[in-house]
């Protein structure tokens, strides 16, 4: 799903092929190395909006300063824009010198917490030599699930496999949450409120299971209060997973609340397509025009639905119940809609329509796909035209 929304690549970009060279790694780490986990905070730009993780080996005895990043992709694949819109871009893994991409972390203005972490020498190692597996070029790529599999969730598994069952983390930490939640409690951090109403259009049934506090950790920020709170086992206790936790950023607010949210807009639009159907009533007129657009725009967006649900592998746009208010079915018959030898098949139209989406008004607290409020004064203009149209067919 970082196809659509879950970007850290800006920076990127540019140093894919310039800094991915095969690194001289040391094969053994000295006693003086760490290893931690750097969570950045979100940017202003949509793709970063929940954060980012990365994985820091540090070994000044052997001059190792890298950090091993598990979101990269290569923007010369073949058919790169098909692969990224479906959801089978392979990403893979990188390796950069801290020191180069530090000032880029800063320029674009993301927070920066270190957290060291509580590992022996053996399991540093251990933790070491997967992640430079991991990066040699035959098993670099992997197939990124934005939910299950990400940048951080790769992280996560790697100490895992590296602890085993050493290593603990609580199973009630942010467990009663879905993955929609908390899509939709960083998009409210950055104050985003049109980009929250539209991932909640694009994903579907997916979105809304419980994460329970293990998957929860696809989101960075969960990920480092979950080392926080984390337990691992050495010289027969338990011990705190974290060493040290330093900010060693902290970004100038750059969130920015929008003019108008999209259920204030929704709202003020439904009002003016009331006034536009009072003043047809009175005026006995039909303004065609606007039904064409507002169905044409629906029944397009209806198309992308029906893509993202069965021609991508995103894993989270199945069983979209958006799909109940744009049938695709008005795009693009709608602007055919004077033709006599469709009127019957149009009247059919509109009538279910308008009956599928007053079952979604009324049923709305039990459909299992949770949907904005937006929804309701938008609904409500459609549910209103075509009310309208289908007077006029008949």
């Amino acid at each position: 799903m970082r196809c659509f929304f879950h970007f850290y690549m800006r920076p990127y970009l540019l140093l894919l092929f310039i800094s991915l060279s095969q690194y001289s790694f040391s094969q053994r780490l000295s006693e003086n190395s760490e290893i931690s986990l750097i969570t950045l905070g979100p940017a202003a730009e949509l793709w970063s909006f929940a954060g980012h993780s990365v994985l820091r080996v540090r070994d000044p005895q052997n001059a190792i300063d890298v950090n091993f990043n598990y979101g990269m992709f290569d923007f010369r694949t073949d058919n790169f824009y098909l692969k990224f819109l479906r959801g089978t871009l392979p990403y893979q893994i990188g390796a950069f010198n801290y020191r180069d991409e530090f000032p880029y972390w800063q320029a674009d203005n993301r927070s920066i917490t270190e957290q060291v972490l509580n590992l022996t020498l053996a399991e540093r190692q251990k933790i070491y030599d997967l992640l430079v597996e991991n990066y040699q070029p035959q098993n670099r790529k992997y197939l990124y699930k934005f939910f299950y599999d990400n940048c951080s969730t790769r992280i996560r598994d790697v100490l895992q496999n590296a602890c085993g069952d050493s290593l603990q983390f609580s199973k009630s930490l942010n467990a009663d949450l879905s993955f929609r939640d908390w899509i939709n409690i960083y998009s409210d951090k950055s104050k985003n409120d049109w980009s929250k109403f539209g991932m909640d259009l694009l994903i579907g049934v997916p979105a809304d299971e419980t994460t329970n506090a293990y998957r929860a950790m696809y989101i960075p920020d969960n990920m480092m209060f979950a080392f926080d709170s984390a337990q691992i086992y050495h010289d027969s206790k338990w011990q705190s997973l974290i060493k040290s936790k330093t900010e060693i950023y902290k970004p100038e607010d750059w969130s920015k609340a929008i003019f108008i949210t999209p259920i204030q807009f929704f709202t003020l639009l439904f009002v003016v397509f009331l006034l536009i159907s009072w003043f047809e009533y009175k005026k006995n007129r039909w303004f065609i025009g606007f039904d064409k657009l507002l169905f044409g725009l629906t029944g397009l967006f209806g198309w992308i639905l029906i893509f993202l649900w069965f021609f991508t592998d995103h894993g989270v746009t199945q069983n979209n119940f958006n799909l109940v208010w744009c049938l695709p079915l008005f795009f693009p018959i709608i602007f055919w809609l004077k033709n006599k030898k469709i009127k019957n098949g149009l009247i059919r139209l509109f009538f279910l329509q308008m009956i599928l989406i007053a079952a979604l008004l009324i049923f709305w607290k039990f459909i299992p796909q949770k949907l904005p409020l937006a929804l309701i004064p938008l609904t409500g203009i459609i549910l209103m035209r075509c009310f309208i149209v289908w007077k006029k067919l008949n």
